[in-house]
């Protein structure tokens, strides 16, 4: 049975609090991120609120994620692309309650024209985390997710474009959305 240093259980607990960040959280992303006045969006259903600022919302369908991470060993980029059928407004609420759930302390959101900025810490056995996120919300449609997470060691950074690419596969508009589900595992 491998022995997990203290260190290396911190990272782990840094990367799944860097996936389940609201932008990366407040996003669903996100995502993990804007240019001239894009018009906001009109919330489709209730979306978190904080001091009377509330998220976008965004519309539901097929979302291509790219998330672009920092990493701290090499000080290179590390892309990922991936596509699902997603909620973005929903996950984004679904991660912040995990997290709240969690014991992660949240500021009060804070929104500037189509930026939205939230900051949040968490508790850790190696002492408290430190996140920023600031989501910027281009339209119903896309969004981009910057995040940074402090710990005593090291920053961390994400960026997280997202955008929605259609109706998901096999389902009209307006169609239920239900969730990808993972492959079985192969022995």
């Amino acid at each position: 049975m491998p022995v997990r240093s203290p260190r290396r259980k911190a990272l782990n607990v840094a990367a799944v609090l860097l996936l389940l960040a609201p932008g990366a959280a407040l996003c669903a992303a996100g995502a993990d991120p804007a240019h001239g006045a894009p018009e906001t969006p009109a919330p489709a259903s209730p979306a978190p609120r904080s001091a009377g600022v509330e998220l976008p919302a965004f519309r539901s369908g097929l979302w291509e994620y790219r998330r672009t991470f920092m990493s701290p060993e090499t000080g290179k980029p590390q892309v990922a692309t991936t596509r699902k059928c997603a909620d973005p407004t929903l996950e984004m609420r679904e991660k912040m309650e995990t997290l709240k759930k969690k014991g992660c302390q949240f500021a009060p959101l804070k929104r500037n024209s189509d930026r939205y900025i939230s900051s949040w810490v968490c508790q850790t056995p190696n002492g408290a985390m430190r996140f920023r996120d600031v989501l910027l919300a281009k339209d119903a449609d896309s969004y981009e997710d910057l995040s940074e997470t402090h710990t005593r060691q090291r920053v961390m950074q994400q960026r997280i474009e997202a955008a929605r690419r259609g109706e998901c596969p096999g389902m009209g508009s307006g169609a239920p959305l239900t969730p990808t589900r993972k492959p079985p595992r192969r022995p």
